[in-house]
């Protein structure tokens, strides 16, 4: 018995919608699980110096307020995959989802912004007298680069197609302009608070004074060159530029939000993973807030490109480790002259000073400087093999934690514990900081792209060639029977072909030639009679009379 209700067949999947295309179901949902996982672990950090998870006396309202944004920034990731505005329906719109995201995260990116500005208002108040402005935390950091991920529109053929992620870029290369002119105003600021008193005071000029001019003038060009040297390539249009953006912008979010978690952290750097903008924060909220909005704008396009490319594009990926390269030699020099001034100032002030700590730190970051220096030389003349680059690119990530182990252990202290505040540490001087672990993991990318179109992109080759050799080729379909010809109940012989000895074939004798006179000296014609011509002869017509 058959029923009709198990018969029918289910239902055929719904064709995609033409405003949709192609769509890279994959991309999409790791770009939005990512973002999802940022927003998530922003909630569990602080956000500044005064509100976060472990900072005393947060506003439970301002709590409040962000888990509200962070739940409409998650609807936004969700959106393309889950509920009405899905892009798996046939009545699927690309640009109606995207417009949906946006508007979703715009309420946390305008919080995002309220700290900033805060933390400016602050600074610009308090600035000289001593107080640590709020400056931001992983947790802003995290959240404004998870927020700017469920922003962005669904990768689809119809979003590439259209270019719909220039205004994107365009807005990470504001970004880098608006990080370099904040990083030139801090400097200026720090310049100017440090060094007032030298205006407003009438005592004698003497070496501390000059020991103040120096190291501020020295601290400060160090920071603001290295925000330089990163922010431009934010504003570059390569992809080589958005690869080194996309490393740098992930190593800053995660050295703040490993300083911050790990004990060890408290002595890398004595704002703990909060990023400032003084004087002794090296680099500050300009560069890690700023370089992880402009790897989150850029990351899921310029990776999904250039994924697509097999064998993958060697000049973008060593152009990206040439820049990131270019970064970690300036500040493995820039730390070596640091501690080199900071030992002939002790020693002129007759200031307490290790002579062999200093040594070995600042042999340590030479080391480092030139290791880098020699494969940035290597890599733009091309003159060494992949293999040497990659040994060469492991040596010096060895050197790079090496170099921020030896900086913490070897940096002089206070005979005093460490302060239970959420900044703060019992260094007597130190240059190691949360960009330190920024450039550690920099340099980690950098050898991962030198092994992966090194060493490691000959092996896989290899290893995909050999499976493919040992994979037995799928058997042929049957192919149906073939109806065989009739056979004869008994073999007949096979005819031959008997050819005679003698060949009978008749000759034909060749016509006899009729001899022809030897030409005359002039041409004749002769006529034929008029009874040997076959034309009829026509009457004359009568002449009329």
């Amino acid at each position: 018995m058959s029923y009709p209700r198990y018969d029918t067949p289910p239902p055929a999947p719904a064709a995609p919608s033409a405003n949709v295309g192609y769509l890279p179901t994959r991309t999409n949902r790791i770009r939005d699980g990512v973002a999802a996982a940022l927003l998530l672990l922003a909630l569990v950090l602080p956000w500044n110096l005064e509100f976060g998870v472990g900072i005393p006396g947060g506003n439970g309202l301002l709590y409040l307020l962000v888990v509200f944004v962070t739940l409409l920034a998650l609807a936004a990731a969700a959106a393309p995959h889950l509920g009405p505005f899905s892009l798996a329906g046939s009545q699927a719109d690309v640009r109606r989802t995207g417009l949906i995201r946006l508007a979703l995260t715009v309420p946390y990116l305008v919080l995002g912004i309220g700290f900033v500005i805060y933390h400016l208002v602050q600074t610009v108040d308090e600035g000289g007298t001593g107080l640590v402005p709020p400056g931001a935390g992983p947790g802003l950091i995290i959240g404004i680069g998870g927020a700017l991920l469920a922003a962005q529109p669904p990768v689809t053929s119809v979003t590439l197609e259209h270019n719909s992620f220039r205004r994107w870029y365009a807005a990470a290369r504001a970004l880098g302009g608006l990080s370099i002119a904040l990083a030139t105003l801090a400097v200026a600021f720090n310049v100017y608070w440090r060094l007032r008193y030298l205006f407003v005071t009438t005592g004698e000029f003497t070496g501390h004074d000059i020991a103040v001019i120096v190291t501020t003038l020295l601290y400060g060009a160090v920071a603001l060159i290295a925000v330089i040297i990163a922010s431009r390539w934010l504003l570059e249009r390569s992809a080589a530029a958005r690869l080194a953006t996309t490393a740098l912008g992930g190593s800053a979010a995660l050295a703040c939000t490993l300083v911050w978690i790990f004990p060890v952290g408290r002595d890398i750097d004595a704002f703990h993973g909060i990023a400032q903008n003084t004087s002794t924060a090296a680099v500050g909220y300009e560069g890690y807030l700023f370089w992880a909005a402009a790897a989150a704008i850029v990351a899921p396009t310029t990776l999904y490109a250039v994924f697509l490319i097999k064998p993958p594009t060697l000049g973008a990926y060593r152009s990206a480790a040439q820049k990131c390269l270019t970064l970690i030699a300036f500040w493995a020099f820039a730390a070596a002259v640091c501690r080199v001034v900071d030992y002939l100032i002790a020693v002129s002030l007759d200031l307490p000073h290790a002579g062999y700590d200093t040594t070995a730190m600042t042999a340590f970051d030479l080391v480092t400087g030139v290791i880098a220096a020699w494969l940035l030389r290597r890599l733009d003349r091309g003159e060494t093999t992949a293999s040497v680059v990659a040994a060469f690119s492991g040596a010096l990530f060895v050197f790079t934690v090496a170099n921020l182990a030896i900086g913490v252990a070897l940096a002089p202290r206070y005979a005093e514990p460490s302060p239970n505040t959420p900044y703060g540490n019992n260094l007597a001087q130190q240059i190691t900081s949360t960009f330190d672990v920024t450039i550690c993991l920099v340099s980690l990318a950098a050898l991962v792209a030198m092994l992966f179109t090194g060493p490691l992109a000959g092996y896989l080759g290899r290893r995909k060639e050999r499976r493919f050799a040992e994979t037995p080729p799928p058997p042929p379909a049957p192919s149906p029977p073939q109806p065989q010809p009739p056979t004869a109940a008994a073999p007949t012989a096979v005819p031959r072909i008997v050819r005679r000895l003698e060949d009978s074939t008749a000759v034909i004798p060749a016509p006899p030639t009729e001899e022809i006179a030897a030409p005359t000296a002039t041409l004749r014609i002769q006529r034929r009679e008029p009874n040997a011509d076959a034309t009829a002869q026509i009457p004359k017509p009568p002449q009329s009379q």
